[in-house]
């Protein structure tokens, strides 16, 4: 299901559960700064999300479908995933999504339903939900520096102003989103964890299989796996190596490539 967030302080913080039912998952480097998160769904890997050397987030929830936002053919109709694709290659600068959502009908592919957190290093934080409507981080309202997404589509209730909020993920959206209001002063690395802590799930059919946490300025992404956070893994931009940090018995690392590591290895560190 998964709970996602983008913080806009001194630096721009950015967390994601990646919560989904048992299955092969692993993290590649695609291109040389494109690091995905794919999923393994009928011997195939698609990715889920992904973020880039340039500090671009995007990922891709599961939420409600809307007639509107079936898959369908039309000269300006986008599938969700070129979106994707086109977002965190740099074909598509956040400066012109604004406008390429205007001129574009984005749409879900065949039998499938998400929506989007799309999330820059300058303060740039987008929700993409197709069939319904987009919306743009508020410079004037006062959550004017986050924005939180779960599942259930933002745009009919980011308005709610007494907070009951229904759907797939309203009490992880609620959690997330007190957590980050109270800490908005000093929000860091760690505050960034203990959200993705908060929001864990354990049980279930969509239990939490990776929790990340990407600070663009640092060019690092730090994570744990299934809802254990007292081993955490760093991710370089820079040296392009995953290695090590906290709550492991020897140092381990490895280069990433393009045809990546599965998180099961990455459990035997």
């Amino acid at each position: 299901m998964c709970t996602s967030f983008a913080v806009h302080l001194d630096k721009t913080v950015i967390g994601m559960n990646f919560d989904i039912s048992r299955r092969p998952i692993k993290i590649a480097l695609q291109g040389d700064d494109q690091l995905l998160v794919l999923q393994n769904d009928n011997g195939q890997f698609y990715p889920a999300f992904g973020m880039n050397g340039n500090g671009t987030f995007m990922n891709l929830l599961m939420v409600d479908p809307i007639e509107e936002g079936n898959y369908r053919r039309g000269k300006d109709c986008i599938h969700i995933m070129k979106l994707f694709d086109e977002v965190l290659s740099g074909r598509i600068e956040l400066a012109q999504i604004l406008d390429y959502l205007e001129s574009h009908a984005i749409v879900n592919l065949p039998n499938q339903s998400v929506h989007s957190m799309i999330v820059g290093k300058n303060r740039e934080t987008y929700i993409v939900e197709p069939g319904r409507k987009h919306l743009e981080m508020d410079s004037s309202g006062s959550n004017k520096d986050f924005m939180v997404l779960t599942n259930f589509p933002l745009s009919e209730v980011i308005s709610n102003e007494n907070r009951n909020i229904k759907g797939a993920g309203a009490d992880r959206y609620l959690k997330a989103y007190d957590m980050i209001t109270n800490h908005r002063e000093t929000f860091n690395l760690q505050t960034g964890f203990d959200v993705l802590q908060e929001t864990v799930q354990q049980s279930g059919d969509y239990p939490t299989q990776l929790s990340l946490v990407f600070i663009p300025a640092e060019s690092k992404v730090n994570f744990t796996l299934n809802g254990d956070f007292t081993k955490v893994y760093e991710f370089s931009f820079i040296t392009k190596r995953i290695q090590s940090i906290e709550g492991f018995t020897s140092n381990q690392s490895l280069t990433l490539s393009k045809k990546g590591v599965l998180l099961t290895e990455l459990e035997g560190w």
